[in-house]
Formats: structure tokens, sequence, C-alpha cells
């Protein structure tokens, strides 16, 4: 797609797609009705939510929410794979590629510890349609034993489940994996040795959403109780980023970003971080399919700003410049604080972060205005965090 002149267009494990928005395997892609909508909208493609050979109940409710002020940060689910028989999905496949055969659809599919199972699943959905297949390695709350993220905790388990798979596919094959794991590259690296053709990263993230002071229950709650689930949201965003530029550069495979992107700018720095696809979910969640257009105009208009033609130049762009160990780093640049007394509104917030929190390197006067004491600075920004103003503290050479 081209917009304002720019290239949106990319290319993945041999499908040209007109953008590198794709609609996660989640609620927004819970049935092919819901899928055809979002692809009305503009949406490159779609990973369908997780089909089995049997549908999977749900409990009631099954979300839990946190939020910074107004602003959403994440949402917790409890929510298993589709509820949807098989054979409704499949007449949904062939529905969704007839109409909309330009645009790519991944098929989420799980499995039992019965690997012959994965196998059947793969025939039945390529067999209607799919133009690759993802395999779900990697929900936290479908972790028992064969299932989920049981499978992509365990190199092992990953390799025997990818090597069924690409025994009887004839599509490219994803492997989704999970962040609740030590080292997310040792797996990576497991999927690509039996022929995964790309990986996505994140699923969710383990975790408890929190306790309902009120009621002293736990969210969600299901009659009083819950279990642990799955976190998403820009809350993740920084794990998310982490394990795709991990995975970019120690498994050299295709990666289809996701975990919490939520704006164009969450858009170009996963793609700077090495991936090639967008999987959005949450975002969609709580704002609807249209978010597509902005997306496309907020990242055209950021690369027309930086000079770039294409979206495809700055995939992986940020790569050189990451490294696995601080040692890596130059520990010779010197930084000191700078503060802009003609925006500071001298609200003290530097002041006690510094004194309270860092190297006591700032100051105030009786009209609370703070001067920096440069041979207390230890450069370590902080200051720069706490200010509400923007710029209004810098870092600049201690050299200057």
């Amino acid at each position: 797609m081209k917009n304002n002149n720019v290239d949106l267009s990319v290319d993945f494990c041999g499908f040209h797609l007109r953008s590198p928005f794709l609609l996660a395997s989640a609620p927004p892609a819970a049935n092919g009705e819901m899928i055809m909508r979002a692809f009305d909208t503009g949406w490159a493609g779609a990973a369908t939510k997780t089909l089995a050979l049997k549908p999977t109940p749900n409990v009631e409710p099954r979300f839990a929410s946190s939020h910074s002020g107004k602003k959403l940060i994440g949402f917790e689910n409890i929510e298993q794979i589709t509820d949807i028989e098989l054979d409704v999905w499949l007449l949904d496949i062939k529905k969704i590629k007839k109409k909309y055969p330009d645009r790519l659809l991944i098929v989420s599919i799980m499995a039992t510890d019965d690997l012959r199972e994965w196998q059947e699943l793969t025939e039945k959905v390529q067999s209607a349609g799919a133009d690759m297949i993802e395999l779900n390695l990697s929900c936290p709350h479908m972790a028992k034993e064969g299932l989920g993220s049981y499978v992509g905790q365990d190199p092992v388990l990953t390799i025997e489940a990818v090597r069924m798979v690409k025994e009887v596919s004839i599509v490219p094959v994803i492997a989704k994996l999970t962040p609740n794991v030590t080292d997310i590259v040792s797996i990576g690296n497991a999927a690509k040795h039996s022929g995964v053709d790309a990986l996505s990263a994140i699923n969710t993230v383990s975790a408890l959403m929190g306790i309902d002071l009120d009621t002293m229950e736990p969210k969600p709650s299901v009659k009083g109780h819950t279990t642990f689930g799955g976190l998403s949201g820009s809350c993740i965003k920084p794990i998310a980023l982490r394990d795709v530029a991990k995975l970019a550069k120690g498994t050299m495979l295709p990666i289809s970003g996701i975990g919490g992107i939520m704006n164009w700018q969450d858009a170009a720095e996963f793609l700077m971080c090495g991936s090639t696809t967008l999987q959005i979910g949450t975002a969609v969640m709580n704002s609807g399919y249209a978010i597509i257009k902005g997306l496309e105009l907020g990242l055209s208009e950021y690369l027309k700003e930086k000079n770039i033609e294409s979206v495809k130049d700055i995939i992986g762009m940020a790569l050189p410049k990451i490294h696995n160990r601080l040692t890596s780093l130059d520990f010779t640049h010197k930084v000191i604080a700078d503060i802009n007394l003609n925006t500071c509104i001298r609200c003290d917030l530097c002041y006690i972060a510094c004194r309270d929190g860092a190297y006591i390197a700032i100051e105030v006067d009786e009209e609370k205005t703070p001067a920096v004491i440069a041979e207390k600075c230890d450069g370590c920004s902080l200051c720069v965090h706490v200010c509400p103003v923007p710029d209004c503290i810098t870092m600049k050479s201690a050299q200057d």
C-alpha cells in the first residue's frame, strides 16, 4: 500500500502484504464474520482465534483491566481458545479466502500431547484455504500437560510439535512463543531446528491483575475465585520489544511482532526491533477495527518526515545498537542534567527524586527554582523521567 508516496507493503514468508498490520489471534478474530469486517476496514491480514479438534468452553466473566487515570494500560484474560466447532471454522476459512484472496489468513491451531492431532489439524485447515499456520505454543492459562505454554516452555516438546506439523504442511508455519521462559531464543532456535518458517512473539504474560479491595476477591472473579491469566496491552510492550529483538538477532527468522502495539509509534518501534509484520489485539478490543486508518497514516507520515520511502527500510534498523551485555556499552560517556528554567514549573519533583532516589545533585531556592550541582550529578537521568514537562530536563555532555 502506498500512502503519501510511502510504501507500507511488506513481504512475509512468500506473501506480499499491503501493510504490516494484522489482527492477532485474539477476540477480534473470534470468527469469520469478524475477520471479514476487519478486512473491510483495511487490515492486511489476520490470525484466527486458536482452533482445535474440539471447541473449548469459557468461564464468565474472563477479563480484568488496569488503567493509569482513564487510559487503559492492560487487559488480563482467562479466555481459552475457540468455542466454535472446527467444521464451522473450516467453512469460514473458505468464505474468507473466496472474498478476500489478497489478504493473509493465518490459522492458529493447538493440539494435545497426541502429536497426530497437530497433523490432523494442519491438514484440515490448509485444505480449507489457510495461507499460513500459526502454532499456539504459548497460551499461559492453557498450560496443562501437552497444551499451550507447557509446550512452548520446553525446547524438546517445541521441536516435536513443529516437526510433526512440518511433515504434512504445504503452507508456511509460524511458532507463537511465550515470554514466560528464561531464554526465549533457545525455544526459537528449537523451532528453527525443526524447520519453522517464522516466529510470532509474544503471547500474553502470565499475571494476576489484582484484588478487589471492596469484595476482597481476585480479578477477574468467577464466583469469588480466579486463576493466573494472560496480560496484554501497553504494559507488556517493553517485554515484547526485548523478546522480538532477541529473537531477530538470535534466530535470524522472520518475526511477527505482538505485545502492546497500541499506536503507530509502537508499530515503528517493533519494526525497528526486527518485526516484519505486526499483530494487534488489545488496541482493537479497546478502540475497534477502525484504528487501522490511524496506524497506516501515522506510520506513513513518520516515514515521510524521515525521508524514508518504504517501511521495509526500517525493519531491524535498531538491532545493531541493541546489545545483550551492559559491558558492550561505552563507560567513558559522561553526561549531566540540564534544566530549562524557562519551561520549569517549579514542581519540586526532580529535586525530591534526586534527593531521595539518586545523588542529591539538585538544590532549590526559596522560590523552588532548581539548580544542578555539577560535581554531584552522576548522569543517571532519573530527573528527566520524573519531570512532567516534556524536554524541560535534558542530559548534555559533561564535557560541554
